[in-house]
Protein backbone atom coordinates (compact mmCIF):
# COMPACT_ATOMS: atom_id res chain seq x y z
CA UNK A 1 0.00 0.00 0.00
CA UNK A 2 1.59 3.29 -1.08
CA UNK A 3 1.78 6.30 1.19
CA UNK A 4 2.14 9.94 0.19
CA UNK A 5 1.99 13.11 2.23
CA UNK A 6 0.23 16.32 1.17
CA UNK A 7 -0.06 19.41 3.32
CA UNK A 8 0.69 17.47 6.51
CA UNK A 9 -2.07 14.92 5.85
CA UNK A 10 -1.17 11.31 5.08
CA UNK A 11 -2.90 9.75 2.09
CA UNK A 12 -2.96 5.99 1.74
CA UNK A 13 -3.43 4.52 -1.71
CA UNK A 14 -5.58 1.40 -1.47
CA UNK A 15 -4.37 -1.73 -3.22
CA UNK A 16 -6.50 -2.93 -6.17
CA UNK A 17 -7.90 -5.79 -4.11
CA UNK A 18 -9.20 -3.44 -1.43
CA UNK A 19 -10.17 -0.36 -3.41
CA UNK A 20 -13.83 -1.35 -3.80
CA UNK A 21 -14.37 -2.10 -0.12
CA UNK A 22 -12.40 0.59 1.65
CA UNK A 23 -12.17 4.34 1.84
CA UNK A 24 -9.22 6.61 2.50
CA UNK A 25 -8.51 10.06 3.79
CA UNK A 26 -9.06 13.24 1.84
CA UNK A 27 -6.57 16.12 2.05
CA UNK A 28 -9.36 18.71 1.87
CA UNK A 29 -12.18 19.44 4.33
CA UNK A 30 -14.55 16.43 4.12
CA UNK A 31 -17.66 18.47 3.50
CA UNK A 32 -20.16 17.21 0.95
CA UNK A 33 -21.35 19.30 -1.98
CA UNK A 34 -24.58 20.38 -0.28
CA UNK A 35 -22.67 21.57 2.77
CA UNK A 36 -20.30 23.52 0.55
CA UNK A 37 -23.29 25.49 -0.73
CA UNK A 38 -24.71 25.93 2.78
CA UNK A 39 -21.44 27.31 4.04
CA UNK A 40 -21.64 29.88 1.25
CA UNK A 41 -18.08 31.06 0.98
CA UNK A 42 -17.29 32.87 4.23
CA UNK A 43 -17.71 29.77 6.38
CA UNK A 44 -15.10 27.89 4.36
CA UNK A 45 -12.76 30.78 5.04
CA UNK A 46 -10.76 29.99 1.94
CA UNK A 47 -11.26 33.40 0.37
CA UNK A 48 -11.97 35.72 3.28
CA UNK A 49 -8.70 37.57 3.05
CA UNK A 50 -8.39 37.58 6.86
CA UNK A 51 -4.84 38.03 8.05
CA UNK A 52 -3.26 35.27 10.11
CA UNK A 53 -3.45 36.69 13.63
CA UNK A 54 -2.20 33.51 15.34
CA UNK A 55 0.33 33.86 18.16
CA UNK A 56 2.37 31.20 20.03
CA UNK A 57 0.58 29.75 23.06
CA UNK A 58 1.18 31.48 26.38
CA UNK A 59 0.62 29.92 29.85
CA UNK A 60 -2.69 31.77 29.99
CA UNK A 61 -3.64 30.31 26.59
CA UNK A 62 -2.84 26.82 27.86
CA UNK A 63 -5.02 27.41 30.91
CA UNK A 64 -7.87 28.58 28.69
CA UNK A 65 -7.54 25.61 26.34
CA UNK A 66 -7.47 23.12 29.22
CA UNK A 67 -10.63 24.58 30.71
CA UNK A 68 -12.47 24.53 27.39
CA UNK A 69 -11.20 21.04 26.58
CA UNK A 70 -12.68 19.71 29.82
CA UNK A 71 -15.93 21.62 29.24
CA UNK A 72 -16.31 19.70 25.98
CA UNK A 73 -16.20 16.12 27.28
CA UNK A 74 -18.46 14.28 24.81
CA UNK A 75 -19.29 11.37 27.13
CA UNK A 76 -20.00 13.37 30.28
CA UNK A 77 -23.69 13.45 31.29
CA UNK A 78 -24.66 16.81 32.77
CA UNK A 79 -26.39 17.12 36.10
CA UNK A 80 -29.37 19.42 36.63
CA UNK A 81 -28.20 22.95 37.28
CA UNK A 82 -24.96 22.56 35.30
CA UNK A 83 -24.25 25.93 33.69
CA UNK A 84 -23.17 24.15 30.49
CA UNK A 85 -26.64 22.71 29.84
CA UNK A 86 -28.55 24.19 26.93
CA UNK A 87 -32.24 23.18 26.54
CA UNK A 88 -32.06 22.64 22.79
CA UNK A 89 -35.47 20.90 22.68
CA UNK A 90 -37.25 23.57 24.69
CA UNK A 91 -37.95 25.69 21.63
CA UNK A 92 -41.13 26.55 19.70
CA UNK A 93 -40.22 24.37 16.72
CA UNK A 94 -39.34 21.30 18.83
CA UNK A 95 -41.12 18.63 20.86
CA UNK A 96 -39.35 18.15 24.19
CA UNK A 97 -39.11 14.36 24.75
CA UNK A 98 -38.58 14.79 28.50
CA UNK A 99 -41.69 16.95 28.78
CA UNK A 100 -43.68 14.24 27.00
CA UNK A 101 -42.42 11.51 29.33
CA UNK A 102 -43.30 13.65 32.34
CA UNK A 103 -46.82 14.24 31.02
CA UNK A 104 -47.32 10.52 30.46
CA UNK A 105 -46.38 9.86 34.07
CA UNK A 106 -48.41 12.79 35.35
CA UNK A 107 -51.55 11.72 33.51
CA UNK A 108 -51.25 8.00 34.33
CA UNK A 109 -53.18 6.60 37.25
CA UNK A 110 -50.45 5.44 39.64
CA UNK A 111 -48.47 3.23 37.25
CA UNK A 112 -47.15 3.27 33.69
CA UNK A 113 -44.54 1.69 31.42
CA UNK A 114 -42.53 4.07 29.25
CA UNK A 115 -39.84 3.32 26.68
CA UNK A 116 -37.28 6.09 26.24
CA UNK A 117 -34.46 6.05 23.74
CA UNK A 118 -31.63 8.08 22.36
CA UNK A 119 -28.87 7.41 19.90
CA UNK A 120 -25.35 7.18 21.27
CA UNK A 121 -24.10 10.67 22.00
CA UNK A 122 -27.56 12.21 21.82
CA UNK A 123 -27.52 13.37 25.45
CA UNK A 124 -29.91 10.67 26.69
CA UNK A 125 -28.47 10.36 30.19
CA UNK A 126 -28.33 14.15 30.57
CA UNK A 127 -32.02 14.30 29.63
CA UNK A 128 -32.82 11.46 32.06
CA UNK A 129 -31.11 13.47 34.79
CA UNK A 130 -33.33 16.40 33.87
CA UNK A 131 -36.41 14.16 33.98
CA UNK A 132 -35.45 12.87 37.41
CA UNK A 133 -34.94 16.36 38.80
CA UNK A 134 -38.24 17.54 37.31
CA UNK A 135 -40.13 14.60 38.84
CA UNK A 136 -38.52 15.03 42.26
CA UNK A 137 -39.34 18.73 42.28
CA UNK A 138 -42.98 17.75 41.91
CA UNK A 139 -42.99 15.27 44.75
CA UNK A 140 -42.32 11.96 43.01
CA UNK A 141 -39.99 9.43 44.64
CA UNK A 142 -37.51 8.53 41.89
CA UNK A 143 -35.12 5.58 41.88
CA UNK A 144 -32.45 5.12 39.23
CA UNK A 145 -30.33 2.13 38.17
CA UNK A 146 -27.85 1.42 35.39
CA UNK A 147 -28.72 -1.91 33.73
CA UNK A 148 -25.10 -2.54 32.73
CA UNK A 149 -24.24 -2.95 36.42
CA UNK A 150 -26.47 -6.04 36.45
CA UNK A 151 -26.29 -7.68 33.02
CA UNK A 152 -23.46 -8.42 30.62
CA UNK A 153 -23.96 -6.16 27.59
CA UNK A 154 -21.93 -8.49 25.37
CA UNK A 155 -24.24 -11.52 25.77
CA UNK A 156 -27.80 -12.38 24.73
CA UNK A 157 -30.38 -11.55 27.40
CA UNK A 158 -33.33 -13.70 28.51
CA UNK A 159 -36.46 -12.51 30.25
CA UNK A 160 -35.32 -14.23 33.46
CA UNK A 161 -32.08 -12.21 33.33
CA UNK A 162 -34.01 -8.97 33.00
CA UNK A 163 -36.57 -9.74 35.72
CA UNK A 164 -33.82 -10.64 38.19
CA UNK A 165 -31.78 -7.56 37.21
CA UNK A 166 -34.83 -5.30 37.62
CA UNK A 167 -35.67 -6.56 41.10
CA UNK A 168 -32.03 -6.58 42.19
CA UNK A 169 -31.45 -3.04 40.93
CA UNK A 170 -34.66 -1.85 42.60
CA UNK A 171 -33.51 -3.47 45.85
CA UNK A 172 -30.09 -1.84 45.69
CA UNK A 173 -31.64 1.56 44.93
CA UNK A 174 -33.97 1.20 47.91
CA UNK A 175 -31.01 0.37 50.14
CA UNK A 176 -29.15 3.45 48.95
CA UNK A 177 -32.19 5.50 49.98
CA UNK A 178 -32.43 3.94 53.44
CA UNK A 179 -35.49 1.81 52.69
CA UNK A 180 -35.68 -1.53 54.50
CA UNK A 181 -37.86 -4.47 53.40
CA UNK A 182 -38.04 -6.74 56.45
CA UNK A 183 -34.24 -6.76 56.67
CA UNK A 184 -33.88 -8.69 53.42
CA UNK A 185 -32.66 -7.47 50.03
CA UNK A 186 -33.74 -9.05 46.77
CA UNK A 187 -30.56 -11.08 46.29
CA UNK A 188 -31.06 -12.89 49.58
CA UNK A 189 -34.73 -13.31 48.77
CA UNK A 190 -33.85 -14.82 45.38
CA UNK A 191 -31.60 -17.40 47.05
CA UNK A 192 -34.48 -18.40 49.33
CA UNK A 193 -36.82 -18.61 46.34
CA UNK A 194 -34.38 -20.77 44.38
CA UNK A 195 -33.88 -23.21 47.25
CA UNK A 196 -37.64 -23.80 47.39
CA UNK A 197 -37.78 -24.96 43.78
CA UNK A 198 -36.81 -28.33 42.33
CA UNK A 199 -33.58 -30.31 42.25
CA UNK A 200 -32.01 -28.62 39.20
CA UNK A 201 -32.11 -25.21 40.86
CA UNK A 202 -30.85 -26.65 44.13
CA UNK A 203 -27.83 -27.97 42.27
CA UNK A 204 -27.11 -24.42 41.16
CA UNK A 205 -27.57 -22.88 44.59
CA UNK A 206 -25.49 -25.62 46.20
CA UNK A 207 -22.46 -23.97 44.64
CA UNK A 208 -23.16 -20.78 46.55
CA UNK A 209 -22.18 -20.02 50.11
CA UNK A 210 -24.48 -21.57 52.73
CA UNK A 211 -25.06 -18.16 54.39
CA UNK A 212 -28.08 -16.66 52.53
CA UNK A 213 -26.73 -13.10 52.72
CA UNK A 214 -23.33 -14.09 51.36
CA UNK A 215 -25.03 -16.38 48.85
CA UNK A 216 -27.10 -13.46 47.60
CA UNK A 217 -23.99 -11.33 47.07
CA UNK A 218 -22.31 -14.22 45.26
CA UNK A 219 -25.37 -14.75 43.09
CA UNK A 220 -25.36 -11.10 42.03
CA UNK A 221 -21.69 -11.32 41.06
CA UNK A 222 -22.06 -14.64 39.23
CA UNK A 223 -24.97 -13.40 37.14
CA UNK A 224 -22.92 -10.47 35.85
CA UNK A 225 -19.49 -12.04 35.49
CA UNK A 226 -19.97 -15.77 34.74
CA UNK A 227 -21.78 -16.45 31.45
CA UNK A 228 -22.01 -20.21 32.03
CA UNK A 229 -23.72 -19.75 35.41
CA UNK A 230 -26.10 -17.19 33.96
CA UNK A 231 -26.98 -19.56 31.12
CA UNK A 232 -27.59 -22.52 33.45
CA UNK A 233 -29.84 -20.38 35.61
CA UNK A 234 -31.74 -19.10 32.56
CA UNK A 235 -32.19 -22.68 31.32
CA UNK A 236 -33.43 -23.83 34.71
CA UNK A 237 -35.94 -20.97 34.88
CA UNK A 238 -37.14 -21.19 31.27
CA UNK A 239 -40.36 -23.01 32.22
CA UNK A 240 -40.82 -21.13 35.49
CA UNK A 241 -40.96 -17.58 34.16
CA UNK A 242 -44.49 -17.03 35.46
CA UNK A 243 -43.47 -18.04 38.97
CA UNK A 244 -40.36 -15.84 38.81
CA UNK A 245 -42.42 -12.91 37.54
CA UNK A 246 -44.86 -13.34 40.45
CA UNK A 247 -42.03 -13.32 42.98
CA UNK A 248 -40.45 -10.25 41.37
CA UNK A 249 -43.80 -8.43 41.36
CA UNK A 250 -44.30 -9.34 45.04
CA UNK A 251 -40.88 -7.88 45.87
CA UNK A 252 -41.69 -4.65 44.03
CA UNK A 253 -44.97 -4.46 45.96
CA UNK A 254 -43.12 -4.90 49.26
CA UNK A 255 -40.71 -2.15 48.19
CA UNK A 256 -43.57 0.14 47.28
CA UNK A 257 -45.15 -0.43 50.69
CA UNK A 258 -41.83 0.37 52.40
CA UNK A 259 -41.73 3.68 50.52
CA UNK A 260 -45.32 4.45 51.50
CA UNK A 261 -44.54 3.90 55.16
CA UNK A 262 -42.00 6.71 54.98
CA UNK A 263 -43.69 8.87 52.35
CA UNK A 264 -47.43 8.17 52.33
CA UNK A 265 -49.24 8.91 49.08
CA UNK A 266 -46.04 9.37 47.06
CA UNK A 267 -45.95 8.07 43.51
CA UNK A 268 -42.85 6.04 42.65
CA UNK A 269 -40.81 6.19 39.43
CA UNK A 270 -38.08 3.67 38.63
CA UNK A 271 -35.69 4.62 35.79
CA UNK A 272 -33.83 1.59 34.41
CA UNK A 273 -31.14 3.02 32.17
CA UNK A 274 -28.72 1.62 29.57
CA UNK A 275 -30.66 -1.36 28.19
CA UNK A 276 -29.85 0.05 24.76
CA UNK A 277 -26.19 -0.77 25.40
CA UNK A 278 -26.85 -4.51 25.14
CA UNK A 279 -25.46 -4.95 21.66
CA UNK A 280 -22.85 -7.74 21.69
CA UNK A 281 -19.66 -7.80 19.66
CA UNK A 282 -18.83 -8.36 15.99
CA UNK A 283 -18.92 -12.11 16.66
CA UNK A 284 -22.40 -12.28 18.22
CA UNK A 285 -24.18 -9.00 17.46
CA UNK A 286 -26.94 -10.78 15.52
CA UNK A 287 -27.81 -13.16 18.37
CA UNK A 288 -27.65 -10.39 20.97
CA UNK A 289 -29.86 -8.05 18.94
CA UNK A 290 -32.27 -10.90 18.32
CA UNK A 291 -32.50 -11.65 22.06
CA UNK A 292 -33.35 -8.01 22.80
CA UNK A 293 -35.96 -8.02 20.05
CA UNK A 294 -37.59 -11.19 21.44
CA UNK A 295 -37.49 -9.74 24.93
CA UNK A 296 -39.70 -6.83 23.96
CA UNK A 297 -41.76 -8.71 21.38
CA UNK A 298 -42.73 -11.69 23.56
CA UNK A 299 -42.50 -10.35 27.12
CA UNK A 300 -43.42 -6.68 26.96
CA UNK A 301 -46.33 -7.17 29.37
CA UNK A 302 -43.96 -8.53 32.03
CA UNK A 303 -42.15 -5.21 32.11
CA UNK A 304 -45.18 -3.46 33.62
CA UNK A 305 -44.80 -3.38 37.39
CA UNK A 306 -47.86 -2.75 39.61
CA UNK A 307 -47.84 0.50 41.61
CA UNK A 308 -44.78 1.91 39.79
CA UNK A 309 -44.04 4.17 36.84
CA UNK A 310 -41.33 2.26 34.95
CA UNK A 311 -39.05 4.14 32.53
CA UNK A 312 -36.85 1.88 30.41
CA UNK A 313 -34.16 3.13 28.05
CA UNK A 314 -34.22 0.84 25.02
CA UNK A 315 -32.44 0.54 21.65
CA UNK A 316 -33.83 3.06 19.14
CA UNK A 317 -34.05 0.41 16.42
CA UNK A 318 -36.87 -1.31 18.37
CA UNK A 319 -39.13 1.42 17.05
CA UNK A 320 -38.83 -0.06 13.56
CA UNK A 321 -39.52 -3.64 14.66
CA UNK A 322 -42.39 -3.23 17.14
CA UNK A 323 -45.23 -1.72 15.21
CA UNK A 324 -47.27 0.66 17.31
CA UNK A 325 -44.87 0.69 20.27
CA UNK A 326 -45.08 3.94 22.22
CA UNK A 327 -41.50 5.18 22.47
CA UNK A 328 -39.96 8.59 23.02
CA UNK A 329 -36.75 8.97 21.03
CA UNK A 330 -34.30 11.86 21.32
CA UNK A 331 -33.47 12.94 17.75
CA UNK A 332 -30.39 14.72 16.50
CA UNK A 333 -30.76 18.49 16.35
CA UNK A 334 -31.99 19.32 12.85
CA UNK A 335 -29.58 21.61 11.00
CA UNK A 336 -31.08 21.03 7.54
CA UNK A 337 -34.57 20.52 6.17
CA UNK A 338 -35.96 17.37 4.60
CA UNK A 339 -36.05 18.80 1.10
CA UNK A 340 -34.07 17.91 -1.99
CA UNK A 341 -31.49 20.64 -1.44
CA UNK A 342 -31.19 20.02 2.32
CA UNK A 343 -31.63 23.75 2.96
CA UNK A 344 -30.34 25.07 6.27
CA UNK A 345 -32.50 24.89 9.38
CA UNK A 346 -31.62 28.14 11.11
CA UNK A 347 -33.47 27.29 14.34
CA UNK A 348 -31.41 24.15 14.92
CA UNK A 349 -28.16 25.90 14.06
CA UNK A 350 -29.01 28.70 16.51
CA UNK A 351 -29.70 26.16 19.27
CA UNK A 352 -26.27 24.58 18.81
CA UNK A 353 -24.59 27.99 18.69
CA UNK A 354 -26.12 28.68 22.12
CA UNK A 355 -24.91 25.29 23.36
CA UNK A 356 -21.36 25.99 22.21
CA UNK A 357 -21.28 29.44 23.79
CA UNK A 358 -21.99 27.86 27.17
CA UNK A 359 -19.18 25.35 26.65
CA UNK A 360 -16.62 27.83 25.35
CA UNK A 361 -17.32 30.55 27.89
CA UNK A 362 -17.45 34.34 27.52
CA UNK A 363 -15.59 35.36 24.34
CA UNK A 364 -14.20 31.81 24.14
CA UNK A 365 -15.33 31.49 20.52
CA UNK A 366 -13.43 34.61 19.52
CA UNK A 367 -10.32 33.56 21.39
CA UNK A 368 -10.34 30.02 20.01
CA UNK A 369 -11.42 30.68 16.42
CA UNK A 370 -10.52 34.31 15.77
CA UNK A 371 -12.42 37.16 14.07
CA UNK A 372 -14.23 34.76 11.75
CA UNK A 373 -15.50 32.64 14.67
CA UNK A 374 -19.19 32.85 13.73
CA UNK A 375 -18.58 31.37 10.28
CA UNK A 376 -16.22 28.72 11.66
CA UNK A 377 -18.77 27.65 14.29
CA UNK A 378 -21.46 27.29 11.64
CA UNK A 379 -19.10 25.21 9.50
CA UNK A 380 -18.46 22.84 12.41
CA UNK A 381 -22.15 22.64 13.34
CA UNK A 382 -23.12 21.72 9.80
CA UNK A 383 -20.52 18.96 9.44
CA UNK A 384 -21.46 17.55 12.88
CA UNK A 385 -24.90 16.58 11.60
CA UNK A 386 -26.49 18.14 14.68
CA UNK A 387 -25.05 15.31 16.77
CA UNK A 388 -23.87 16.52 20.20
CA UNK A 389 -20.99 14.11 20.60
CA UNK A 390 -19.54 14.75 17.15
CA UNK A 391 -19.84 18.51 17.60
CA UNK A 392 -17.95 18.39 20.90
CA UNK A 393 -15.37 16.02 19.41
CA UNK A 394 -14.69 18.47 16.58
CA UNK A 395 -13.88 21.25 19.01
CA UNK A 396 -11.75 19.00 21.21
CA UNK A 397 -9.84 17.90 18.12
CA UNK A 398 -9.12 21.53 17.27
CA UNK A 399 -7.71 22.06 20.76
CA UNK A 400 -5.56 18.92 20.48
CA UNK A 401 -4.09 20.07 17.15
CA UNK A 402 -3.67 23.74 17.94
CA UNK A 403 -0.23 25.26 18.56
CA UNK A 404 -1.26 28.91 18.49
CA UNK A 405 -4.35 31.05 18.97
CA UNK A 406 -6.63 31.58 17.24
CA UNK A 407 -6.93 28.30 15.34
CA UNK A 408 -6.10 28.62 11.66
CA UNK A 409 -8.43 27.39 8.88
CA UNK A 410 -5.94 24.57 8.27
CA UNK A 411 -6.31 23.35 11.88
CA UNK A 412 -10.10 23.40 11.58
CA UNK A 413 -9.92 21.43 8.34
CA UNK A 414 -7.56 18.89 9.91
CA UNK A 415 -9.90 18.46 12.88
CA UNK A 416 -12.76 17.70 10.51
CA UNK A 417 -10.61 15.12 8.70
CA UNK A 418 -9.70 13.48 12.03
CA UNK A 419 -13.31 13.12 13.16
CA UNK A 420 -14.39 11.97 9.72
CA UNK A 421 -11.77 9.20 9.80
CA UNK A 422 -13.55 7.57 12.75
CA UNK A 423 -16.45 6.71 10.41
CA UNK A 424 -14.20 5.03 7.84
CA UNK A 425 -13.72 2.71 6.03
CA UNK A 426 -17.17 1.97 4.61
CA UNK A 427 -17.59 -1.39 2.88
CA UNK A 428 -19.20 -1.56 -0.56
CA UNK A 429 -22.34 -3.39 0.60
CA UNK A 430 -22.83 -0.87 3.37
CA UNK A 431 -22.30 2.06 1.00
CA UNK A 432 -24.88 0.72 -1.44
CA UNK A 433 -27.39 0.29 1.41
CA UNK A 434 -26.65 3.76 2.76
CA UNK A 435 -26.81 5.38 -0.67
CA UNK A 436 -30.31 3.99 -1.31
CA UNK A 437 -31.40 5.06 2.12
CA UNK A 438 -29.81 8.53 1.74
CA UNK A 439 -31.92 9.17 -1.34
CA UNK A 440 -35.17 7.90 0.22
CA UNK A 441 -34.67 9.19 3.81
CA UNK A 442 -37.38 6.82 4.99
CA UNK A 443 -37.45 3.84 7.37
CA UNK A 444 -33.95 2.36 7.61
CA UNK A 445 -35.21 -1.26 7.48
CA UNK A 446 -36.26 -2.44 4.03
CA UNK A 447 -36.75 -5.98 5.40
CA UNK A 448 -36.89 -7.57 8.83
CA UNK A 449 -33.90 -9.83 8.26
CA UNK A 450 -31.22 -10.28 10.90
CA UNK A 451 -28.72 -8.72 8.48
CA UNK A 452 -30.78 -5.54 8.11
CA UNK A 453 -31.36 -5.31 11.87
CA UNK A 454 -27.66 -5.80 12.55
CA UNK A 455 -26.71 -3.19 9.95
CA UNK A 456 -29.22 -0.70 11.33
CA UNK A 457 -28.02 -1.27 14.89
CA UNK A 458 -24.45 -0.64 13.84
CA UNK A 459 -25.23 2.51 11.85
CA UNK A 460 -27.45 4.02 14.55
CA UNK A 461 -24.85 3.26 17.21
CA UNK A 462 -22.11 4.86 15.14
CA UNK A 463 -24.54 7.66 14.11
CA UNK A 464 -23.74 7.24 10.44
CA UNK A 465 -27.54 7.15 10.23
CA UNK A 466 -29.18 10.10 11.99
CA UNK A 467 -32.74 10.36 13.24
CA UNK A 468 -34.26 13.82 12.71
CA UNK A 469 -37.70 15.27 13.26
CA UNK A 470 -39.88 18.08 12.04
CA UNK A 471 -43.43 16.99 12.77
CA UNK A 472 -42.55 13.43 11.80
CA UNK A 473 -39.44 11.30 12.02
CA UNK A 474 -37.09 11.05 9.07
CA UNK A 475 -33.55 9.83 8.61
CA UNK A 476 -30.46 10.87 6.76
CA UNK A 477 -26.78 10.05 6.45
CA UNK A 478 -24.17 11.90 8.45
CA UNK A 479 -22.79 14.87 6.44
CA UNK A 480 -19.21 13.72 7.01
CA UNK A 481 -19.72 10.57 4.93
CA UNK A 482 -22.35 11.50 2.34
CA UNK A 483 -19.93 12.10 -0.52
CA UNK A 484 -17.89 9.00 0.32
CA UNK A 485 -21.02 6.85 0.36
CA UNK A 486 -22.11 8.27 -3.00
CA UNK A 487 -18.65 7.73 -4.48
CA UNK A 488 -18.40 4.08 -3.43
CA UNK A 489 -21.98 3.31 -4.47
CA UNK A 490 -21.51 4.97 -7.86
CA UNK A 491 -18.32 3.02 -8.52
CA UNK A 492 -20.06 -0.21 -7.53
CA UNK A 493 -23.08 0.49 -9.75
CA UNK A 494 -20.79 1.31 -12.67
CA UNK A 495 -18.98 -2.01 -12.23
CA UNK A 496 -22.19 -4.04 -12.39
CA UNK A 497 -23.63 -2.24 -15.42
CA UNK A 498 -23.81 -4.61 -18.42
Amino acid sequence: MGVTQTGGIILRKASPARTAACTYYSPSPPVDSVLQEQLAGPATRASTGILDLSMPLTPDDEKFLKKVFNNLKPDEPLRPGDARYEPVYDRPDCVDPVAKVFRKIQLSDGESTIFFSGFRGSGKTTELNRLRAHLESRGYFVLYADAIQYVNSALPIAISDLLIALAGAFSDALGENGMDIAGENYWTRLVHWLTKTDVELKEITAKLDADPVKAGASLKLELKSTPSFRQRLADALSDRIGSLRDDVAAFFEDGYKAIQRKRPGTQVVFIFDSLEQIRGSLLNENSVSRSVELLFTNHQSMLSIPYLHMVYTVPPWLKFLLNGVDMEVIPAVRTWHNDEARTRCEEGIAALVDLLQKRLGADGDLRLLGPNHAAAIQQLILVSGGHFRDLLRLFREIILLIDQLPASPKIIDRAIVEVRSSFLPIAVDDAVWLDRFMRERSSPIPTGTDQDISRLTRFLDSHIVLNLRNGEDWYDIHPLVRDEVSRIAAAHNADIQP
